[in-house]
């Protein structure tokens, strides 16, 4: 089941679904072309009953109420699939299925009750699941991501970032803003910074690959604390563990004189041990 809608210019696409998997294009393109792929025996009829249309620079992909559907769970669902022009905005709600993006978007929302979301690029937004994954190639705007159980990740972040999942690891290749990231169980992982960084978890490590400025307070309650600060980086330490051992391999100086930068390491663990060191590359 195919629908086309003229659209010259961005748009706001807004998708609801009950069960099912969302997926968008963002393309140079004049139209906008939605794609219904019924699945199970009772998903050719919950696809009938599909609101599909355009609402001045909107265009809805809405699945029928729950209690209009109550009929077809278990037994059907419906994929969307959407192609639309490259910056259109994307509010994408599904119970339990995935949600992904191709193409450059601009805000984005999406939630799921149990599925993943990976998006290519944003301009920002907000990332919801229950128990799902949750990651993002490249952020051009200020991002909220919260899962339950699942593991955030970002390539490329460069304006500010809150992540928070309650057991899952959270990894970040590049942040060139602000991060507050925290973890009940899992894992934190930084490749590179030149920003502030707020990284908590209560039992896993924290590894901050290579920092080349910016504040860095980092808490955890159990895991190991890993720093790698870059070259010509002269940095301001404060390191805390109870019980762990504290190993730094760095120059002594005076003070910041001659450094190419500055950053500061606020750094407390309970029961792990905290290692500071020279990046072995800047991965910029």
């Amino acid at each position: 089941m195919q629908y086309t809608f003229q659209t010259p210019g961005p748009i706001r696409l807004r998708v609801e679904l009950v069960a099912g998997d969302v997926t968008v294009r963002a393309a140079e393109t004049d139209t906008t072309m939605v794609e219904l792929s019924p699945r199970g025996p009772a998903g050719e009829e919950l696809a009938e009953r599909f609101t599909v249309e355009q609402r001045g620079d909107e265009v809805v992909v809405l699945a029928p109420k729950m209690r209009d559907a109550i009929f077809s769970i278990g037994k059907g669902s419906v994929d969307v699939a959407v192609t639309l022009p490259a910056a259109s905005v994307l509010d994408a709600k599904t119970g339990s299925g995935d949600v992904e993006t191709a193409g450059v978007l601009g805000r984005a929302r999406a939630a799921t009750g149990s599925g993943d979301v990976t998006l290519d690029e944003i301009a920002g937004g907000e990332l919801r699941s229950g128990s799902g994954d949750l990651s993002a190639r490249a952020v051009r705007g200020d991002l909220t991501l919260k899962t339950g159980s699942g593991d955030v990740s970002i390539d490329a972040a460069s304006a500010r970032v809150d992540l928070v999942t309650g057991s899952g690891d959270v990894t970040i290749r590049r942040a060139q803003g602000p991060v507050r990231a925290k973890t009940g169980s899992g894992e934190l992982v930084v490749l590179a910074a030149g920003a502030d960084l707020d990284l908590m978890t209560g039992t896993g490590d924290i590894r901050l690959v290579a920092l080349s400025a910016g504040e860095v307070r980092a808490k955890t309650g159990s895991g190991d604390v890993v720093v790698g600060i870059t070259n010509g980086v002269a940095t301001y330490l404060d390191l805390m563990t109870v019980t762990g051992d504290v190993d730094v391999d760095l120059d002594e100086t005076t003070g910041p004189e001659g450094a190419e930068s500055t950053a500061s390491l606020h750094v407390q663990s309970g029961s792990g041990d905290i290692h500071v060191k020279r990046a072995e590359a800047s991965l910029s």
